[in-house]
């Protein structure tokens, strides 16, 4: 039996702390925080697309802290599904290095945006990483309600990372194990979900940076769904450019085919103009929290600097989403 700790149980942690204890492979605790009381003393009610209606659900463990989360048995996965935020990386870090055994443990980062893994690669040589893109319709309704209305299509791969200390082949061996474990939890669904793992994680993530950075951003400037941006003049004048914008970084990256234009226009035409689909950023912004634009804006902009890229679209976006300071970093 797997050890697994989950820290982030919010629309997407919750549904894979679901996944994996429903595999039978292993026991998962979960880091929670505001919720922790509610949901130590309630547990989870899911309504899920894959699992159905899920009443009272609890993971093997609850705790309210990374703190409180040491073991006297190692973990095999520490499983982050929080917003892939810096200031909130940096503070996890310190705590993480006491829950990571060395040959044992490998760290699963299932967060959105680009360059994600740098820094728990450079804080941890000889864990291996593994670089997981969550397509999922998931979302807290309550402190410890969840709405799953779309398929959980995970795709995991690792990051491979100090070559020279850490074979690839043992990182490949972690990536797989975490697949075939996850795969099994959603084995009895009949709505397409699966877990996959991925040949290149990086070319994934910048083929969903091509919705990630504009969608969610775009959204949250002009406080739109989907849906209305997509029936609105600024089809055309921004989510497209945008797009294109994206798409130019990503091949002077070395990733052309991944954000090929052909995945644009199938980006820009597969959801229809009626869908109410708010984007995470906007929901964010809308709650006052923080937003995750330096690894889904900030990054992007950042290669295209490097790569004498131009981006009057997404530079301005970013303006107006995060200050001169996301543009100018």
């Amino acid at each position: 039996m797997l050890d697994i700790c989950l820290i982030g149980a919010g629309g997407v942690g919750t549904c894979a702390a679901y996944a994996l204890e429903k595999s039978s492979r292993c026991h998962v605790t979960a880091v929670l925080r505001s919720n922790y009381a509610v949901v130590q003393e309630q547990g989870f009610d899911i309504d899920s697309i894959d699992h159905g209606e899920v009443r009272g659900w609890k993971p093997y463990k609850v705790v309210p802290s990374l703190s409180s989360a040491t073991t006297d048995q190692p973990y095999d996965f520490i499983v982050i599904t929080t917003k892939a935020i810096p200031e909130l990386v940096a503070s996890l870090i310190p705590d993480l290095k006491r829950l990571i055994i060395p040959q044992k443990t490998s760290i699963v980062l299932i967060q959105n945006g680009l360059d994600i893994e740098r820094p728990f690669a450079s804080a941890f040589p000889d864990t291996p990483i593994l670089s997981g893109l969550s397509m999922i319709g998931s979302r807290t309704t309550s402190p410890r309600t969840v709405f799953q209305e779309d398929p959980d299509q995970l795709r995991i791969g690792p990051y491979y990372h100090h070559s020279d200390s850490l074979p690839k082949s043992t990182q490949l061996d972690a990536a797989r194990l975490f697949v075939e474990t996850y795969s099994a939890g959603l084995s009895d669904t009949k709505s397409g979900a699966e877990c996959v793992l991925a040949e290149d994680i990086i070319a994934a993530r910048w083929r969903k940076l091509l919705w990630n950075g504009s969608f969610n951003t775009i959204c949250a400037v002009t406080r739109m769904s989907v849906g209305e941006v997509l029936s609105s003049p600024g089809r055309q004048t921004l989510l497209g450019p945008a797009m294109r914008e994206i798409a130019a970084i990503g091949t002077a990256a070395g990733y052309g085919d991944t954000v090929s234009e052909d995945v644009v226009q199938f980006l820009l035409h597969d959801t229809p103009g009626t869908s109410p689909f708010r984007p995470s950023m906007l929901v964010h912004l809308e709650k006052g929290q923080p937003l995750e634009l330096d690894v889904i804006l900030g990054a992007p902009l950042r290669v295209a600097r490097e790569r004498g890229v131009k981006t009057p679209v997404l530079s301005q976006v970013g303006i107006y989403c995060g200050g001169k300071r996301l543009v100018n970093k």
